[in-house]
């Protein structure tokens, strides 16, 4: 099932090792993400300079591809995992949340969330996106925000950055605003910002559509953001749990960069919904967030990409669209896997706050 969407309102062809297929995390135990609070981290506000200054000198990235019928070949730049691994150990830092995210677990509940690792609905959420190009570039073109919760490796948001960087940047751009967020500062740090880096680096031809490596020199990192701001592209980065008060600081961040009356607001969000736990938590702050971002001038929806199932977590679509009802949203289908033959079942759900709630 497919349809166009709006701002306003295929199978895979991927061969990488740590993109995680047809599971739920490792080290989830029902159990322990059942009884798990979600509001371990306060959420943060940083400060994209000092993210970029931060850099390391050189990074490896390898290439995803994404390949459409109708609108041809897309190829996205992702850092390498042993690259992060080598940074995390060279720099000999002492966080569990480093230790947890190069360790053999997925997840370790209020410490690490799996941010360093690409999973495979984010993947069907990119793919959908660049299903919607033609609808996506009418979009991209008007003044927007743009919001990922557990953004990760980024890799839904990477098709959309991609898209800007390549059209031309007319004389007077409208504002279009990115908020990456991610329960892991160190992901946003080693991982999510990197991996925008390496993609503005690609659409500016200066690194191979091929795994390689990339120097960054202050020369480069000014580029990136001469580049930002040519097309009027702010870049918010905002780590913590999710609950009211992420959903409230991503709101003011929206809101102060954008200097505006609310415009129409896009959320994507994949693999957020594996546990009762995390399903709950994370319904109640998209909801909260998408209120947050509704006004007479703007609408907010969202695009959620999850297994239908999964097995021995306790979590699925059925759990999140009856979380969702109690919230006040709705999810309808735009895409799914079923009749595909992909072993568990996968799809892709819009969601809108339900009239009179």
């Amino acid at each position: 099932m497919s349809q166009t969407f709006k701002f306003g309102f295929e199978d895979d062809n991927i061969k990488i090792d740590d993109i995680r297929e047809n599971e739920a995390p490792k080290d989830a135990d029902e159990s322990v993400l059942e009884d798990a609070p979600r509001s371990g981290l306060l959420p943060t506000l940083h400060d994209l300079d000092e993210i970029l200054v931060a850099l390391p000198s050189n990074i490896q990235y390898n290439t995803i591809q994404l390949d459409h019928p109708d609108h041809g070949t897309v190829v996205l730049p992702r850092r390498e995992l042993f690259d992060i691994r080598a940074q995390i150990m060279a720099e000999d830092a002492n966080l569990d949340e480093l230790k947890a995210g190069i360790s053999a677990d997925d997840i370790k509940p209020n410490i690490y969330e799996g941010g360093f690792k690409t999973w495979e609905c984010s993947i069907d959420l990119a793919n959908y996106l660049l299903s919607c190009a033609p609808e996506m570039s009418e979009s991209l073109t008007k003044a927007c925000t743009v919001i990922e919760l557990g953004a990760g490796t980024a890799i839904p948001t990477l098709i959309l950055f991609q898209f800007l960087l390549r059209s031309t940047p007319p004389s007077d751009p409208p504002r279009r605003t990115l908020v990456l967020a991610d329960y892991n500062a160190s992901v946003l740090h080693l991982a999510t910002i990197p991996n925008l880096f390496l993609t503005y680096a690609m659409a500016a031809k200066l690194i191979p559509p091929t795994s390689a490596d990339l120097e960054i020199t202050s020369t480069l990192i000014s580029s990136f953001k001469q580049g930002l701001a040519e097309r009027n592209i702010d870049i918010q980065v905002i780590s913590g749990s999710w609950g009211a008060p992420l959903a409230s600081l991503i709101v003011h961040a929206r809101s102060a960069s954008e200097g505006l009356p609310f415009r129409n607001t896009l959320i994507l969000a994949s693999e957020t919904i594996y546990s009762p736990a995390s399903t709950l938590a994370f319904t109640a702050c998209l909801m909260e967030t998408m209120r947050g971002c509704e006004g007479e001038s703007g609408k907010a929806r969202a695009l959620v990409a999850a297994k239908m199932v999964y097995f021995g977590v306790g979590g699925g679509i059925d759990e999140f669209l009856s979380v969702l009802k109690e919230k006040g949203g709705e999810g309808n289908s735009v895409w799914e896997t079923k009749g595909m033959g992909c072993g568990v079942e996968r799809c892709i759900r819009e969601v809108t706050p339900r009239a009179g709630c």
